[in-house]
């Protein structure tokens, strides 16, 4: 199962590096496309397109490794049982937004199924797949750090 894990994990680490080397790599030739004197239009939007999924993708990575932004001057200088069930808590009530946001995007991902990309011949639900494929990516994060808070808070 670790092997696994750690399997997808690197894959999603490539993933993510890839398309941000392609968000960059797209912008480039765009800006000197324009500078030479013929534009792609698309290709800047279909950046657009390979940056959502980057911040999806990277907000799934950083709250996975603890690097989201947050403040714990309170509950680090609580006693550990309280800091682990307010965590508990607080992982709780992001699964549930993040069950809100994922539910809302597929919506919106079907909505926009027969809506096409300016200028680039592929359905906008490219674009909003994003938003329910990270969600659930982190709430399966979220639901292995809760679990290992309860097995901590109950040991």
């Amino acid at each position: 199962m670790k092997n696994i894990t750690h399997g997808l994990l690197k894959l999603e680490t490539i993933l993510t590096s890839g398309l941000m080397v392609g968000v960059v790599l797209f912008v480039f030739v765009a800006a000197v496309m324009r500078w030479v004197g013929a534009p792609l239009s698309w290709s800047v939007e279909f950046a657009q397109l390979l940056f959502v999924w980057v911040i999806f993708l990277g907000a799934n990575k950083a709250l996975r490794e603890g690097k989201h932004i947050g403040v714990d001057f309170i509950t680090s200088r609580l006693p550990e049982k309280l800091s682990n069930l307010i965590a508990i808590i607080m992982n709780l009530l992001m699964i549930s937004f993040l069950v809100f946001v994922g539910y809302h995007g597929t919506l919106l991902s079907i909505e926009n199924s027969v809506r096409l990309i300016n200028n680039l011949p592929l359905s906008y639900s490219f674009v909003t797949m994003a938003v329910p494929v990270g969600a659930a990516l982190m709430i399966i994060t979220l639901l292995i750090h809760t679990s290992k808070l309860i097995k901590k808070q109950f040991a």
